[in-house]
């Protein structure tokens, strides 16, 4: 691989070798873009790529308890090269954070918004495996480890490639079940996404019906307490976003539908 990537470039490599591994998790639906990427290469090269996927799986396992993150560690020690490098969270230390939390109790979701390779959720699903785990960073490759981190470890659920302070989406996967019980990975749109929130536009248009109360919000818009019939539940949330009671409309929306 260290041949290659000198050849190639080592973050080209390191992208395409993500990319790969994602087309192979998603089974055929992928394969068309697979075989486009891995023409790049030459034979022996494309051969030293599949031995590179291979070892990793056995790597990943460590002592048999699976949890490693192999591409997160390789990436910290071969491609932090400028200024504005970022380490992840030492393994130890998100295990440690983990015990601290002392979660007694399964929970239904854990959520991570900076989750980088994803060793707070691994670390999570080391006492906690029947969470649903979901992750967002706004860097590609790190999302994209997490990704393949979550589906060799059979950790079910999503990973966004998004902002989370200006919620700006790029892209996103889940990992789901199959009928065989291997994971298997799935690209998502904005539409489809768990945990990027549906802001909501700049205009609203909500149809009253008999019962409702009807009032201004200041912005010379009107807004109701009490939809029954709304067009569009994201321009209602912003409306109420301008209101001083915003918490309490905003609830009866989403209760609403």
């Amino acid at each position: 691989m260290n041949r290659m990537a000198s050849q190639h470039g080592v973050h080209s490599m390191f992208s395409d070798l993500l990319d790969l591994l994602i087309y192979t998790f998603s089974g055929e639906r992928k394969e068309k873009e697979y075989l486009e990427l891995i023409r790049k290469y030459e034979k022996p090269d494309a051969y030293t790529i599949s031995e590179a996927m291979a070892a990793l799986l056995v790597e990943m396992t460590g002592d048999g308890n699976g949890m490693v993150d192999v591409l997160g560690n390789y990436f910290e020690e071969n491609l932090y090269f400028d200024k504005n490098r970022q380490l992840f969270t030492p393994q130890n230390t998100c295990d440690r954070m983990v015990r601290i939390q002392n979660p007694i109790q399964a929970m239904e979701c854990i959520t991570d918004l900076d989750c980088g390779s994803g060793r707070m959720l691994m670390a999570m699903a080391k006492v906690n495996r029947v969470s649903k785990f979901y992750g967002a960073d706004n860097d590609a490759n790190y999302a994209k480890i997490a990704v393949i981190n979550l589906c060799l470890n059979k950790m079910y659920g999503e990973i966004a490639w998004m902002d989370s302070l200006s919620n700006q989406f790029f892209g996103g996967w889940v990992i789901e079940h199959t009928i065989k019980g291997i994971p298997r990975i799935r690209e998502i749109t904005k539409r489809e996404s768990y945990i990027h929130l549906k802001l909501p536009s700049s205009s609203s248009t909500v149809h009253l019906e008999k019962g409702d109360e009807e009032r201004s919000d200041g912005g010379g818009k009107s807004v109701t307490s009490n939809p029954k019939n709304v067009t569009d539940i994201q321009e209602i949330e912003t409306i109420v976003q301008k209101n001083d009671t915003t918490q309490t409309l905003k609830q009866q929306v989403l209760f609403e539908f």
